[in-house]
């Protein structure tokens, strides 16, 4: 049990620290190491450290740098499969736009979760249009968190799945910086540099960090007419960060954030026909030889905190972030069968597979107009929040009171323009017509209020968190199509409670119940309901030297279950939503880390595993086309019932291999039950990945890295238009340089 004098003292020392985290779940806390004095306050963390994982009052899980570094990390998918409770629908191949679900809420695009970067909201508009069409990229993170369970009701606005904050690198004390550079397959490159600086002659006040990065790739799949399938991001990113004086009255730190990410790809929603794909999986279609995704990302974050006593501290943090985006890419025929039902029955529609591949002229044929639309949109988010922490006691209990307020605005601006192409000679000629009316030209916004309130308290062995999250959520959509205006308002009161019992001095038990809540959009009408679950979670941890387990076990009762139209789907508008009614998911998460020594040796040891069961509590016909004709007790999509990854290698001297195998279980790719249907659900697959490091000197560091090594490529998504595989097998070499 921790002593109640360490306790209070690491608090009044560390307030400020946890006041400007992003919602600490610290539950024992720890003295400040040698590494983590060494750099400024200006990484926010919403976990801390693996110490405090022990103890936590829920579940949650921290990616380290080392974890990000062991694979040289670019695709949060990859990276993320070593969460239990986390399931990945895998898209591009590369991570572009990853498609994340936590216990069973849909991995679609990642529009279920609340994606965070140093503690601040960065999907493009969570409120408005939550679709994750941009995501930091892990490579230059220094750790990523996953909290799942009744802490996540302080990380709105959604909060049945669970939260995924990335934490930057913080700025350091001392000059220092690397150099990273990659080279794999597919002419994949990656290029990092990284430096920073407190500089003595500024009293050690003032620092700041920067952080170059550039990676692409020629791509692995193989366009018909030989074109470009890769991407090119660019991120370039800065901090300047000060701190106060140490003789002055209040402990302050401010940090202003700038960063700018851009991406041209070559990426596209149209598949394959299974028996293409049975035969070349890398295959891409003539139809998607103008796909083109495009975008520019421009944050700006300001946080400030200062520790008013050695009870109370209190941070700041405001941010404005814009998004453009335009994807140019195969959306179907003009006034045709929908593409979706040509590659299910490519020997039925035989004309338009031909059109697809290329294999025929179609400009004597109107009914096979190729559609190539244009989504152009703007989103952008906006806010500020306070934040307050109050340490205080009731006689032997403590209480560490946390309070939030947080006013967000965001915004999507949709033009959709639709152009008609015939195939000719395997190449799209346009077909002349400048005056189709646009899909889509409107402008969706929200505004929202949230407030937290929480209590952790600790009383001898027993550490209960108590929470409560109010918000209100107003929004507005104009519709210059139809010259109409509509909108919406809604609100949550959402409480929780965990609790976690230190049993044994190795041993604990931890359970929690929360309100889970997602909002409507404010294009949906009056008829759709919110998202909203009672969720709970229970379990047990052990941690003894090397050996670190965990078991919990999550029930998920929702009273409503909503689909959300993309542009993908067809028969729809974008933004439109859908009433799923009353869903149940149930499973366990389970993680094992151990560690063996023999001589100068180590071999460290992990294994993660997710058991998952749901079905619908109604039957219904659904005009969301992802749900169609749904009967009781079937199964939600894209929804494994087994995952699970091990992970082994051996640490000696300047060396250090670690081998995974990632495993994938079936999944369902339309509401069902019993048996898996082909052509609806995806296969089980077995991925193995390897990595040799050598630390050459103490500042250079070489590794060699290969993926998927057996080359096993499977059906990861038919949706939105045909089979899609899994990135074949790549061979990347790469070199740090720490100066």
């Amino acid at each position: 049990m921790t002593d109640p004098s360490i306790t209070m003292n690491f608090y009044r020392i560390n307030l400020l620290k946890a006041s400007v985290s992003a919602g600490l779940l610290i539950s024992v806390p720890m003295h400040t190491t040698a590494a983590e004095e060494a750099v400024h306050l200006d990484t926010m963390t919403i976990i801390g450290s693996e110490q405090e994982l022990a103890t936590i009052a829920g579940s949650a899980t921290r990616i380290d740098e080392s974890m990000i570094s062991e694979f040289d990390s670019t695709d949060l998918n990859d990276l993320l499969t070593r969460t239990p409770g986390v399931y990945i629908r895998y898209e591009d191949g590369y991570g572009l736009r990853p498609n994340i679900g936590i216990r069973g809420v849909t991995s679609d695009r990642s529009q279920k979760i609340t994606l965070m970067e140093d503690g601040i909201l960065i999907s493009p508009a969570p409120y408005t249009a939550p679709a994750a069409y941009y995501i930091p990229n892990v490579n230059r993170m220094q750790s990523v968190e996953v909290v799942k369970g009744p802490a996540a009701i302080q990380y709105g606005p959604h909060t049945i799945g669970g939260a995924i904050n990335m934490v930057t690198l913080p700025t350091p004390y001392t000059d220092e910086g690397s150099l990273d550079l990659t080279y794999g397959s597919d002419n994949y490159y990656k290029g990092r540099l990284q430096y920073g600086d407190t500089p003595e002659a500024l009293n050690k006040q003032w620092g700041y960090h920067i952080d170059l990065l550039s990676y692409g790739a020629d791509g692995f799949k193989e366009l018909d007419n030989g074109d470009d399938t890769g991407f090119a991001r660019n991120d370039v990113n800065a901090k300047l960060f000060w701190e106060s004086a140490p003789s002055a009255e209040y402990v302050q730190f401010a940090t202003l954030k700038l960063g700018y990410a851009e991406e041209t790809s070559d990426e596209t929603y149209l598949g394959l026909s299974d028996d293409d794909f049975s035969a070349n999986p890398n295959r891409r279609y003539a139809a998607s030889q103008l796909d083109q995704f495009n975008s520019d990302h421009i944050q700006v974050h300001f946080i400030h905190g200062i520790e008013l006593s050695s009870s109370l501290s209190v941070s700041t943090r405001i941010y404005d972030q814009t998004f453009n985006r335009s994807w140019n890419k195969f959306d179907g025929f003009i006034d045709g069968v929908s593409a979706q039902d040509v590659l299910a029955n490519p020997d039925i529609f035989i004309k338009e597979m031909s059109a697809l591949r290329g294999d025929i002229a179609t400009s004597d044929s109107e009914d096979i107009t190729i559609d190539v639309t244009d989504n152009d949109r703007t989103y952008g988010s906006k806010g500020i929040s306070l934040t307050a922490d109050y340490l205080a006691y009731t006689g032997s209990v403590e209480h560490y009171l946390r309070a939030g307020l947080r006013y967000h605005h965001d915004y999507v601006s949709r033009h959709h323009t639709q152009r008609g192409y015939f195939m000719v000679d395997g190449t799209l000629e346009f077909d002349g017509i400048e005056d189709r009316e646009a899909k889509a030209l409107n402008r969706a916004e929200s505004d929202a209020v949230a407030l937290f309130l929480s209590d952790e308290l600790r009383v001898n062995d027993w550490l209960i968190n108590l929470g409560m999250r109010y918000e209100t959520i107003s929004g507005q959509v104009k519709d210059y199509l139809t010259e109409t205006e509509s909108d919406r308002n809604q609100s949550i009161l959402a409480p929780g409670a965990g609790v976690f019992f230190q049993w044994f001095d190795n041993f604990g038990l931890l359970a929690g119940v929360y309100k889970g809540f997602s909002p409507a959009g404010p294009a949906s009408d009056d008829s759709v309901s919110p998202e909203e679950s009672i969720n709970y979670e229970y379990g047990a941890r052990y941690k003894s030297g090397e050996l670190h387990a965990e078991i919990v076990g999550f029930f998920s009762d929702y009273s409503n279950l909503i689909g959300r139209c993309r542009a993908s789907d067809s028969g729809c508008t974008v933004g439109d939503e859908f009433n799923g009614g009353e869903v149940q998911v149930a499973g366990f998460e389970s993680t094992i880390n151990h560690a063996l020594f023999h001589g100068r040796y180590r071999f460290p040891v992990q294994l993660v595993y997710t058991y998952t069961e749901s079905a619908f509590q109604s039957s219904f016909q659904s005009g969301f086309s992802q749900w169609g004709i749904v009967d009781e007790g079937d199964e939600l999509p894209y929804l494994p019932k087994h995952q699970a990854r091990l992970s082994s290698g051996v640490e000696f001297d300047r060396w250090n291999v670690a081998g995974a195998i990632r495993y994938t279980g079936e999944a369902r790719e339309t509401p069902g039950q019993g048996s898996y249907s082909s052509g609806i659900s995806t296969e089980a697959h077995t991925l193995f990945d390897l990595s040799v490091s050598w630390q050459a000197t103490n500042a250079v560091q070489a590794r060699l890295i290969g993926e998927n090594l057996t080359d096993e490529q499977v059906i990861v998504s038919r949706r939105p238009f045909g089979a899609r595989p899994s990135q074949p097998m790549t061979v990347k070499a790469a070199i740090r340089w720490d100066f």
